[in-house]
């Protein structure tokens, strides 16, 4: 049988790094969530629903499920925006 080159490989390899991936993303949401709403909990009186924690998170598998290769990159990128926010408020 010939291999295509385009294709990452049958859907079971894909929902497979889903859930990998979702080991990693569901904990990078749900940090961000919290860090978003104890920021606007302290300076602005007001908070973010779990929607947008679910949203997310729905958001991250989406990414996971369609670019599987690119997601790591994304999830690095996210962290290292955290680390540098971390660094310019002085923490």
């Amino acid at each position: 049988m010939a291999r295509n080159r385009g294709q990452d490989g049958p859907i079971e390899i894909r929902l497979i790094s889903l859930f990998a991936s979702l080991f990693f993303s569901v904990p990078t949401a749900a940090f961000v969530w919290l860090w978003v709403n104890l920021e606007l909990a302290v300076y602005w009186d007001g908070f973010l629903s779990s929607r947008y924690l679910i949203f997310s998170i729905l958001g991250f598998a989406v990414l996971a499920l369609l670019l599987p290769r690119l997601f790591p990159s994304i999830l690095g990128g996210v962290w290292r925006g955290i680390a540098k926010v971390w660094h310019w408020w002085g923490w």
